[in-house]
């Protein structure tokens, strides 16, 4: 009686939820449901539910639903017995659903799988099922479901089972029964009742078992499976696309192997051979058709690119038996989706490596191949043309993209075909572009075509030799004759900026290309594509442009107060370091001191103005970062010069940290700044160190802004250049260190980790550097004690980079503290060891906790290597530490687990569970086995993990 008036209370809930129309109602009958779900009884009424003829499809399915979750989460409730009850409870439900709505077959299907997957007493689902379920259509439809949704249960993340129970479940009752799942699937197919849908249903069955690699293709190569399949290409809909994925699986597993015996080999290759007739058939009829739809044509791609790839060394051996799928390839390459001509680019990329690594230049088959890449690349040019319509904000980064992708191809044309032959398509298509708009008067010029051509030459410039001589002389003459179009002048001018090393071997284009640039500057939309070239041409051929460095300086000047960004004139500014690099003696210094001077004095008076225009500052900043970055001398008098303008430029960049340090422009910019001047010119600013760290501490304390904690890893890094000897090194690493960490400590006291993400990212790396570099002033430091704590606590940060940060930072608290422990009776150690032994006596359990909670709930699955690693270190650590250390403990490492898996509830992570872990623990810990500790902690923090996902994913309705 509870049973039914529990049926009754769901149905009434159900009725509610879907049918209800106050919101607030059907959000407490969503939660009332969720409840009932999670219950003891709920195994029962779902049961009784779905054996109700009278009920209605969403309460059954429903029922169905609850019982396939509460098998996943918890079977182990029922029991042996009761699973085999439930089994035979459910088989029974099944066969009442026979010829009635596909989605409770369906659920019902993924419980018994479920069931299958996880109770060890069914021994021979496969056969109980066949013997069940074979004695009509409807049955069999209802067979083949179980049979399609068995093997994709056990890659169910939400069912978590033993790893050797997994391993030996899966092979008794997928890998051993793979040949009887053949056998079935034939005779399935021999039965004159069964038509339609239930092929369907056979092909969608061979899908999934391939998938999952339990079939092969001796199993196969005799049956009319793979003759199934391409009939059904014909097919429409979903029909179609099983066909599609059967194919791709049966093609996969026709890959060679060099572990292969010589049976499998026989087979793969009697199986290549039936499939590639049968290709050949399908390219053939694909390339008759007067029109097939989008989806249609993916679907094909994805079938003979599937072939291609599983062919690869194949098709390089015989390119002539396999001439019939490498053409069908170049035609899905012509296809108008992008989704289809996307999926060929790494065929082509896999089939350019083979061709070169497997062929010499005058072998046949690289010839035939040089023809089949030659041909590709009219066609990937066309892809490359901009469509007449306007795009949206997010086609305009998918075509983007794309782009790069057909340029990728475009390389791999080069490698095979040869520069010659690939730059001369290109070339000519802009030729023949130009030649049509001077043939054609007042007929609006149709920029698409040349600018793909220009792109394509761009894409090509990675494999294209500075000594080439036939080919880009062409095009580079040509480019005077382009129309004046903003988007020509564009592309044109990245041209010139990809083969500046080309332009070094044939420095009479310099002049013209250096004055093809300049022009750009003049538009707007050409300007930044201006700076790059520039940059590229000064940087490979500034031997040429440097004794022209007054006319060059004195057009920066000119460009420089217009209208550039300022990402573009500090691209100019490197552009002009390296033209200035190569001005001879004696004008070197001069030539110098022309560009910094300027700058130097107009930032000054920035600098003394109220207000101050933080972004002419921060540009000015980054104006001469860059050139001091990337300015090289070799002379006595150069270097004199640049000590002097080296210390002149600190005191600028001290007043703008001073004056406007907590501008986010300036503040970037002066971090950058200085980074250059303490890493390129430690030696210059040695005396002025002490300044240099007061200044970043107060920085940072004034504003808090982490790009000052960034700064100081910088410095910190340096530190052995930037001080006189090691001594001084050290003693400037711990002033640095400590004064900001008392600064963050206060910081992180009135806000939360997780507030400040960056900020914590940036302390906790400054940490990690500052330990690595002088552990022993750092660990010893008055403020470390303090560091320790705040650490523990920061592992609750719940952004990924500060997580990843705050981690590393305890890796190497605790990864050397393990390592130097073995040492402790060594006179000469050094290592602070007994500090590190103490804090963790301190605060040991509340990292424990810290860790081994994150390891079960919080940290990000990406970083669970990193933090088992860190529980391992603090393993060891608590373990042999003390005695080492003569360190007294309150409580054993493996007390520490036990107190804190009490805080994780059972339903997460069962009693048995727990019981089998901390023995494990506790073996390994006696052991000094921390490799295993580790292991231990990764192993659990995935099952609990699973489970824990698989609650969350629950659905209620």
């Amino acid at each position: 009686m509870a049973d039914q008036t529990s049926a009754h209370e769901v149905i009434s809930a159900l009725n509610a939820l879907y049918q209800g129309t106050n919101l607030e109602e059907r959000e407490q009958a969503n939660a009332w449901l969720e409840q009932f779900q999670k219950t003891t009884q709920a195994w029962t009424t779902a049961d009784a539910m779905l054996g109700t003829p009278t009920l209605g499809l969403e309460a059954k399915l429903f029922a169905a639903q609850t019982l396939r979750n509460k098998i996943i989460l918890g079977v182990s409730e029922l029991g042996e017995q009761g699973a085999l009850s439930l089994r035979d409870s459910m088989v029974g439900h099944l066969r009442g659903a026979r010829g009635g709505a596909q989605a409770l077959i369906t659920q019902l299907c993924l419980g018994l799988a479920d069931l299958a997957v996880q109770v060890g007493a069914w021994t021979d689902p496969f056969g109980d099922m066949a013997g069940m379920f074979l004695s009509d259509a409807q049955s069999v439809s209802c067979l083949l479901e179980f049979l399609a949704v068995l093997p994709e249960e056990f890659l169910n993340e939400r069912v978590v089972v033993d790893g050797a129970y997994y391993s030996q479940r899966s092979e008794a009752l997928l890998g051993q029964r793979a040949g009887d799942v053949i056998k079935l699937l034939v005779q399935c197919l021999q039965q004159p009742d069964l038509h339609g849908d239930a092929h369907t249903r056979v092909l969608v069955c061979f899908t999934s078992w391939l998938r999952h690699g339990d079939i092969t293709l001796l199993m196969v190569q005799d049956t009319p499976l793979v003759a199934l399949a391409f009939a059904a290409l014909a097919e429409d809909g979903d029909v179609f696309d099983t066909a599609v994925d059967a194919l791709c699986g049966v093609l996969y597993e026709t890959r060679e192997d060099r572990d292969d015996d010589a049976q499998t080999a026989r087979a793969k290759d009697t199986m290549v051979e039936q499939l590639e007739q049968r290709l050949a058939a399908t390219a053939a009829l694909m390339r008759k058709a007067s029109e097939i739809d989008e989806e249609r044509m993916q679907g094909l791609c994805r079938v003979f690119t599937e072939a291609g790839e599983a062919w690869m060394d194949r098709i390089v051996q015989n390119v002539g038996q396999f001439e019939a799928v490498v053409s069908a390839l170049v035609d899905c390459m012509r296809l108008g989706s992008l989704d289809a001509v996307g999926m060929t680019f790494a065929f082509w990329g896999l089939l350019a490596d083979r061709t070169i690594e497997g062929t010499a230049s005058c072998d046949p088959t690289r010839r035939t191949l040089a023809r089949v890449f030659e041909a590709l690349v009219d066609v990937a040019i066309a892809h490359l043309k901009y469509p007449e319509d306007s795009l949206t904000a997010k086609e305009r980064d998918e075509f983007r993209e794309f782009r790069h992708g057909v340029g990728d191809v475009l390389k791999d044309c080069v490698r095979v075909a040869g520069q010659e032959a690939t730059l001369g398509r290109a070339y000519a298509l802009v030729a023949a572009s130009i030649g049509e708009k001077d043939a054609v008067q007042n007929v609006e010029l149709r920029w698409q075509d040349a600018e793909a051509a220009l792109f394509a030459v761009r894409a090509m410039g990675a494999e294209v030799s500075p000594s080439e001589n036939t080919v880009l002389p062409k095009i580079m003459d040509m480019l005077s004759q382009l129309p004046a179009h903003p988007k020509l002048r564009y592309a044109a001018t990245l041209v010139i900026g990809r083969y500046t090393e080309w332009t070094h071997e044939h420095p009479q284009y310099v002049s013209f290309q250096l004055a093809f640039i300049a022009d750009g500057f003049k538009e707007r939309t050409v300007a930044a594509a201006s700076a790059q070239a520039l940059k590229y041409l000064c940087q490979d051929c500034a031997v040429f442009l440097a004794v022209h460095w007054r006319d060059v300086l004195g057009f920066f000047g000119d460009i420089a107060s217009g209208t550039l960004d300022a990402a573009d004139v500090v691209e100019i500014s490197v552009a002009l370091a390296h033209v200035i690099s190569a001005v001879p003696a004696p004008d070197t210094a001069s030539a110098i001191e022309a560009f910094c001077m300027p700058v130097g004095r107009e930032l000054g008076a920035l600098l003394q103005q109220t207000p101050i225009d933080t972004r002419a500052v921060a540009l000015l900043l980054d104006r001469l970062g860059a050139f001091l970055r990337y300015v090289h001398v070799d002379t006595d008098a150069a270097s004199q010069l640049m000590a002097r303008i080296v210390g002149d430029a600190w005191p600028l960049a001290q007043a703008a940290l001073e004056r406007a340090g907590g501008d986010s422009h300036v503040s970037e910019s002066a971090a950058k700044f200085v980074r250059v001047l303490v890493e390129f010119y430690a030696s210059v600013l040695r005396p002025m160190a002490p300044q240099i760290i007061d200044s970043v501490v107060l920085a940072f304390q004034q504003t808090g802004l982490d790009v000052y904690l960034w700064l100081a890893r910088r410095i910190v890094s340096v530190g052995h250049t930037l001080a006189a000897d090691e001594t001084a090194s050290l003693q400037l690493t711990s002033s640095l260190v400590t004064r900001l960490c008392d600064s963050a400590l206060v910081l992180f006291g009135n806000t939360p980790f997780s507030d400040v993400p960056e900020t914590t990212e940036e302390f906790f790396r400054l940490l990690e550097r500052a330990i690595e570099a002088a552990p022993a002033f750092v660990i010893s430091s008055p403020s470390f004690a303090r560091v320790f704590g705040a650490s523990v606590a920061a592992l609750d940060v719940n952004h990924f980079h500060a997580q990843s940060s705050v981690l590393r930072a305890w890796a190497q608290i605790l990864g050397p503290t393990r390592r130097h422990i073995r040492t402790m009776r060594d006179t000469t150690h050094t290592y602070p060891v007994a500090t590190i032994v103490e804090l963790c006596a301190e605060h040991g359990f509340a990292l424990c906790a810290k860790l081994l909670l994150g390891l079960l709930r919080t940290f990000d699955r990406e970083l669970v290597s990193e933090a088992a690693d860190v529980f391992a270190s603090l393993a060891a650590v608590a373990s042999d530490g003390p005695q080492a250390a003569a360190v007294r403990v309150d409580a054993p490492f493996v007390d520490w687990i036990q107190a804190v898996l009490a805080q994780v509830p059972d339903t997460t992570f069962m009693p048995s569970e727990k019981l089998a872990f901390v023995q494990a623990l506790t073996d390994a810990v006696r052991a000094h086995q921390w490799p295993k500790v580790k292991v231990l902690a990764t192993d659990v923090a995935a099952v609990v993990w699973r489970r824990t996902n698989a609650q969350s994913q629950h659905p209620s309705m």
